[in-house]
C-alpha cells in the first residue's frame, strides 16, 4: 500500500479523534490540497455503507460491517468528561476504520470533484492551533508555530525555539528587549517569561513584556485572555497591566479575560493571593475567587475555577454564560463571523465542548442547548430562530 495512503489516514483518524497537532494538522491541510476528496472524509462520517464498500475495491478486504457499526454508535452517542466534580458534556466523533481504509481517500479525479462541490465552503473553518507573532524591539516580526528547533535574534540576545516552546530563561547575552507577543483569532500559545512565569494566551490575545525583568518589580500589559503561573520572588512583585486595572501578585496562579460582557475585566484566582486594583478601587482576592473591574470599582464574588482552567485545558466551557458570550469564544477560536438577526436575551447556559471539535459539531451541540438553529456557512456562524 502507498505510504502516502497510510500517512493520510493516520493523520485524519488523529484529526477526528481531536488528538492531531499543529504540525500534524498543517501536513494534513497539505495533502487536502493534493486530495480534496480528503475533506469529504474529515466530516461526513454518515456515508452509507454502500459507498464506503466502494472504496475498498483495491484493499485488502476487513470487517467493515463490525467496525462502521461500532463507529456510528459511537458517532451517535455524547460521551462525558468529568474535571473535578463537574460534569462536561462532550460531543464525540472517532472513526477508527479510517485506518483500515487508508488508500480509499484517493478516488478518481471526476468524484473528488463531486464530492468537493458537496462539502461546500463550510471545510474552510478549521479548528484553532498553536499560533502567534512575536514582534521584536526592531520591528521584526517572526511567526511562531509548532517546528523544529530555531532561534530568535534581537541585537545580541539570541533565543532558541524548540517545538512549540518560547522560554526566556534559555536566551543567551539577554539584554532588556521589549517584546510583543500576539495570537491571532484561531491560535493559542504558550511561553515562559525570563523568571520562570508561565503564560497561557488565548486566541485574540497579546503580551507586551521584557526579554530579562530589571529594577524592583516584574511587569507585563495583557490584552484578551491569559493564563499565568507566576514564579515566585517576594523581593519583586508581579504586575500585570489590564486597561485601567492592575494585577499584583508574589507567586500564584490566575487567569485574567477582557473579551467580557460589556467590556468588563475579570480575574479568577486559582492559587495564592493576589491584589486587583482601579484608579478608584482596590481589594485582596483569595483563591476561589474572582474580581470583576473595567468601570472604577472592583467587585469580589465566589469563583467558578474550571472557568479559568478550562480554555488552557482545551474546552469551552459555559457555565451560566449567555449565548453571546458563548458564540463570542467560539467565533475566535474558528475565526468566522457571527451573523445574528435576531436579539439574544440574557439566559445564561451550561456545558463544555472540545475545542478540537469541528465547527459543525459545535453547532450540533449548540442547537442540542438552545432554541435556535446555528449553522456554519462559508466563514459565518449564522444564528436564526
Amino acid at each position: 500500500m502507498n505510504e502516502e495512503y497510510v500517512k493520510a489516514a493516520e493523520l485524519i483518524s488523529k484529526y477526528i479523534q481531536g488528538n492531531i497537532s499543529a504540525v500534524e494538522y498543517n501536513e494534513l491541510m497539505d495533502m487536502v490540497k493534493k486530495y480534496p476528496t480528503l475533506r469529504s472524509w474529515m466530516t461526513n462520517q454518515d456515508l452509507p455503507l454502500e459507498e464506503i464498500n466502494k472504496r475498498f475495491t483495491d484493499y485488502q478486504k476487513i470487517d467493515v460491517e463490525k467496525d462502521w457499526q461500532s463507529v456510528r454508535e459511537k458517532y451517535h452517542h455524547n460521551t462525558r468528561r468529568k474535571i473535578g466534580h463537574r460534569t462536561w458534556w462532550v460531543a464525540a466523533a472517532s472513526i477508527v476504520i479510517i485506518c483500515g481504509v487508508a488508500g480509499s481517500f484517493f478516488l478518481k479525479k471526476q468524484e473528488e470533484n463531486r464530492l468537493t462541490e458537496n462539502v461546500g465552503k463550510t471545510m474552510e473553518v478549521a479548528p484553532g492551533r498553536t499560533l502567534a507573532t512575536l514582534t521584536l524591539s526592531d520591528g521584526t516580526i517572526t511567526v511562531l508555530e509548532e517546528q523544529e528547533e530555531d532561534i530568535i535574534v534581537d541585537g545580541k540576545m539570541i533565543l532558541p525555539i524548540s517545538g512549540s516552546t518560547l522560554d526566556y530563561r534559555t536566551a543567551k547575552n539577554a539584554t532588556i528587549q521589549h517584546h510583543k507577543l500576539q495570537v491571532p483569532l484561531g491560535g493559542t500559545y504558550h511561553l515562559q517569561l525570563a523568571d520562570g512565569t508561565k503564560v497561557w494566551l488565548n486566541a485574540d490575545s497579546e503580551l507586551e513584556f521584557p526579554s530579562v525583568f530589571a529594577g524592583d518589580e516584574r511587569k507585563v500589559t495583557v490584552r484578551g485572555e491569559a493564563y499565568f503561573e507566576i514564579a515566585k520572588d517576594v523581593t519583586r512583585p508581579f504586575r500585570v497591566s489590564v486597561g485601567r486595572t492592575q494585577v499584583e501578585a508574589l507567586g500564584t496562579a490566575f487567569n485574567i479575560n477582557t473579551h467580557l460582557y460589556k467590556e468588563k475585566i475579570k480575574t479568577i484566582l486559582t492559587e495564592g493571593t493576589i491584589k486587583v486594583s482601579t484608579p478608584e478601587d482596590s481589594k485582596i482576592i483569595e483563591p476561589g475567587y474572582a474580581a470583576v473591574s473595567g468601570n472604577g470599582n472592583v467587585e469580589v464574588g465566589k469563583a467558578d475555577l474550571e472557568e479559568a482552567l478550562a480554555w488552557k485545558e482545551g474546552y469551552f466551557y459555559f457555565d451560566s454564560k449567555r449565548l453571546k458570550e458563548v458564540l463570542d469564544d467560539i467565533a475566535r477560536w474558528y475565526n468566522v463571523e457571527l451573523d445574528i438577526t435576531i436579539p439574544l436575551p440574557d439566559k445564561r447556559y451550561i456545558g463544555g465542548i472540545k475545542k478540537s471539535e469541528s465547527i459543525e459539531v459545535v453547532c450540533a451541540v449548540l442547537n442540542d442547548l438552545t432554541p435556535y438553529k446555528i449553522t456554519i456557512a462559508g466563514k459565518k456562524l449564522r444564528v436564526r430562530k
